[in-house]
């Protein structure tokens, strides 16, 4: 999953005592009903006070529709809103049920039945049924929605197939001028003919597998699987006129008037990059078990007002703090008990943007996996988390973190190691001896979140050991994502956290189809391993055949891995309970417990 990161200026630290602030429970009297008027004495005032938990988040949401997610930030709150078949559980990391209460799974490891609890509801009092999942997966698998985990549903039978038959519509119905729409039951009827998933009755889902998926629940425990509440949004979808494809008004995910959920919160309040108030479901089953009764969260894009409402008491919680700022290091080095620190399944790197063009239509030379190679072999990354981060995190020649994932060794010695002399030979042998005519690099970052400190010095050190220009380039969050998505850059920013316990959930994302493959990198032999691995039922075989897959992936270099994250939270663990840090950045927030 992408991420954007918290960042907190460390000269404000600096004057700011050491601890966290003192922030007793918020007073709201209940899910439905209104907040009470006012704080108690020791407790935030103003809108902070009408929730118990609190929170900041650095940036507004991109979507709150659960196919189309992919920000941590995003999902992060749409698992609040909407439970999936089955969960996570904290701190264990096992699956446990969520809407389905029980579930089957075929010799061949190809069917699996699921069974929805009867008490599994809406919050407009409609039950979940089976075919509010199938009405989501199908719009997962729709490139209307442009869903950036579309992929990720192929692993049902059928689905690869249904969602080239869609795309041939689309096409067909461009080359025509005006579109005609396919009827949204047509699409229906057609997803129930290829795609291998079915309701025999409301309350039983049948899920049949291209082949054996060995974390197939996880991937039932991820938002993207979520399911959506059919009756309200068909209604709201319409073709549109040029390209027939369907939309959903944008707005329906954020409106708490309109929104249907099945999570243990619903919305409350949003207020556009100010804050999102979820309130407790009175419908949802598992109601007995939310450990708090309502949850703020504070979009506050500016560090030093996002520290000074923790220390204030009117947040409880400060996630992911950046590693790539010096802000990391000054709080650990502070030796506060609120900062704690744990592994992260994930890396901190740069795309290169593969595409034969630049943006601005020049032949690229990033195309070239030899320049790509020499800019990445160009990079001191030991110096980057001694000088730069302070923290020492592990530097990253693979993609995927050492030692994440039980039997999986991936291939160090494929990556790129700091070698300006090699670097230099293999640029001239592209065509750019001492860097002559390699010209348009830049280096695209969003702003406020520390990256600049690093990229600073890989600049520094590309134009000094390879005689190359490159400009910075700072862009707002959300502009920054929209650039990536249209692969508008040279080379940018990223980090990349594990959505499931799986090799794939990190090397799935340079399938050149895949809608997360910013860097446009395609190679039809990599694309090839993956399917091979995917066919393969010997679990041995299966991760020899996908560290293979990642060793050509990092020879090719379309991305230069800087170093493994670590996550840093501030929270008071003597006050907050439940929110259990993890590899895997998996959160509960109905479990957070605030002391009173």
């Amino acid at each position: 999953m992408k991420q954007l990161l918290l960042s907190l200026a460390a000269t404000l630290l600096l004057l700011l005592p050491a601890g966290c602030g003192d922030s007793g429970p918020g007073t709201g009297t209940g899910p439905t009903t209104a907040p009470a008027t006012g704080p108690s004495a020791g407790e935030p005032a103003g809108d902070e006070a009408e929730a118990e938990f609190r929170f900041v988040s650095a940036n507004e949401h991109n979507f709150l529709d659960p196919q189309k997610i992919s920000w941590l930030h995003d999902i992060r709150v749409v698992d609040c809103l909407f439970e999936t078949l089955v969960k996570t559980s904290l701190p264990s990391q096992q699956i446990e049920p969520g809407v389905a209460e029980k579930w089957e799974i075929s010799e061949d490891q190809l069917t699996y039945t699921f069974h929805l609890r009867p008490d599994a509801r809406w919050s407009n009092g409609d039950p979940v049924t089976a075919n509010d999942f199938l009405f989501a997966w199908r719009r997962a698998l729709m490139p209307d929605f442009a869903a950036d985990y579309s992929q990720l549903f192929f692993r049902l039978k059928g689905g690869e197939d249904f969602f080239k038959w869609r795309a041939g519509t689309l096409k067909e119905d461009a080359s025509g001028g005006a579109a005609a729409a396919v009827p949204w039951k047509e699409i229906a009827a057609k997803f129930d003919e290829l795609v291998g998933a079915s309701a025999p009755d409301p309350k039983t889902l049948v899920v049949r597998l291209a082949e054996p998926v060995p974390y197939f629940l996880e991937l039932c425990a991820f938002a993207p699987y979520g399911p959506n509440h059919a009756a309200s949004i068909e209604p709201l979808l319409a073709p549109d006129p040029k390209s027939g494809m369907y939309r959903i008004d944008p707005g329906y995910w954020g409106d708490p008037k309109k929104l249907v959920c099945n999570g243990p919160y619903v919305i409350q309040r949003r207020r556009f990059r100010q804050d999102l108030l979820m309130a407790q479901n009175p419908r949802y089953w598992d109601k007995a078990s939310v450990k708090n009764h309502s949850i703020l969260e504070l979009i506050i894009d500016n560090p030093q007002t996002a520290l000074i409402a923790y220390q204030n008491g009117q947040a409880h919680w400060l996630p992911d703090i950046p590693t790539s700022s010096s802000i990391a290091a000054d709080l650990v080095q502070q030796g506060r008990k609120d900062v704690l620190a744990s592994p992260w399944a994930g890396t901190y790197f740069y795309n290169f943007n593969c595409r034969p063009t630049l943006p601005d239509g020049r032949k690229n030379p990033l195309a070239d996996a030899r320049v790509r190679r020499a800019l990445s072999m160009t990079i001191d990354r030991k110096a980057l988390v001694t000088q730069v981060t302070r923290l020492n995190q592990p530097i990253a020649r693979t993609f995927i973190p050492p030692g994440c994932l039980p039997g999986y060794e991936p291939p160090v010695e494929a990556g790129a190691a700091f070698d300006p002399e090699g670097a230099r030979k293999l640029l001239a042998e592209a065509g750019y001896p001492g860097g002559a005519w390699l010209t348009g690099l830049t280096i695209l970052y969003n702003t406020g979140l520390g990256h600049e400190n690093l990229a600073q010095p890989i600049k520094n050190s590309w134009e000094k050991n390879l005689g190359v220009v490159v400009v910075l380039e700072a862009q707002e969050g959300k502009t920054f994502s929209e650039r990536l998505k249209k692969h508008s850059f040279t080379i940018a920013r990223a980090t990349w956290t594990g959505d499931y316990r799986d090799a794939t959930t990190f090397l799935d994302k340079f399938r050149s189809d895949n809608g997360n493959n910013d860097a446009a990198w395609s190679n039809a032999e990599f694309d090839g391993l993956l399917d091979q691995a995917a066919g393969e039922t010997d679990a041995a075989k299966r991760l020899a055949t996908l560290r293979k897959a990642e060793e050509l992936m990092l020879k090719e270099q379309p991305i230069a891995p800087l170093y493994q994250l670590v996550t840093l939270h501030v929270y008071d663990p003597n006050k907050i309970e439940g929110i259990d840090p993890n590899p895997w950045n998996f959160r509960r927030l109905d479990h957070v417990r605030v002391k009173r």
